[in-house]
């Protein structure tokens, strides 16, 4: 059995679904309650990177949002996926794992939810997280210098590299928080 894990309001505007009817072949279960045992779970949130409830079995493995981690951080088979939000509804995923069992799984379960498992390094932030993260650093510096306000600079971001926000409003939507500890984690590992 595979169990997504979520409110179906955040799994839908994480996984950029109108509805839920397409995760026929999953069982969904709100993080807040006990498990039900499955061989996978997906953990959009994050809130099971670094620990597991203890009523879901050892021999499990978990897909869980950990941009901020590294595999040697994270529980024994453990996949990282870069599920920042406006990266997880996208047609490809950031992951990261280690061997064939973990491959065979990351590539049934994207195959599963429609997405193509791109393997990225090991390493804190993967690529796009690691890249949104440094511009949205640099953003703030410029702001704080007084160069530009944070509506100027989104609304160039926008209309310059057409993103579809600008980096303020990617760490709204992100979370300044998240995006605070994956630039530290960076800065620490550099």
């Amino acid at each position: 059995m595979r169990v997504l894990i979520g409110e179906a309001d955040f799994l839908k505007k994480r996984l950029g679904l109108e509805d839920l009817s397409t995760l026929e072949a999953w069982q969904l279960s709100n993080a807040d309650q006990p498990l039900p045992p499955a061989t996978v779970y997906l953990d959009l949130s994050g809130c099971f990177a670094k620990y597991r409830p203890s009523n879901t079995s050892s021999d499990a493995w978990w897909i869980v949002h950990a941009p901020a981690y590294t595999l040697n951080e994270l529980p024994p088979q453990t996949i990282r996926l870069n599920a920042w939000p406006g990266f997880a509804a996208g047609p490809d995923w950031e992951m990261a794992w280690e061997g064939e069992k973990a491959k065979q799984i990351a590539t049934e379960i994207c195959s599963l939810l429609n997405k193509n498992p791109i393997r990225v390094p090991d390493q804190i932030g993967f690529v796009g997280a690691r890249i949104l993260a440094s511009i949205i650093q640099e953003a703030v510096m410029l702001s704080d210098e007084g160069a530009a306000s944070k509506t100027d600079i989104d609304l160039a971001m926008k209309l310059g590299t057409n993103y579809p926000r600008g980096p303020f409003e990617w760490a709204e939507a992100i979370g300044w928080e998240d995006v605070r500890e994956v630039v530290e984690r960076m800065r620490d590992e550099g």
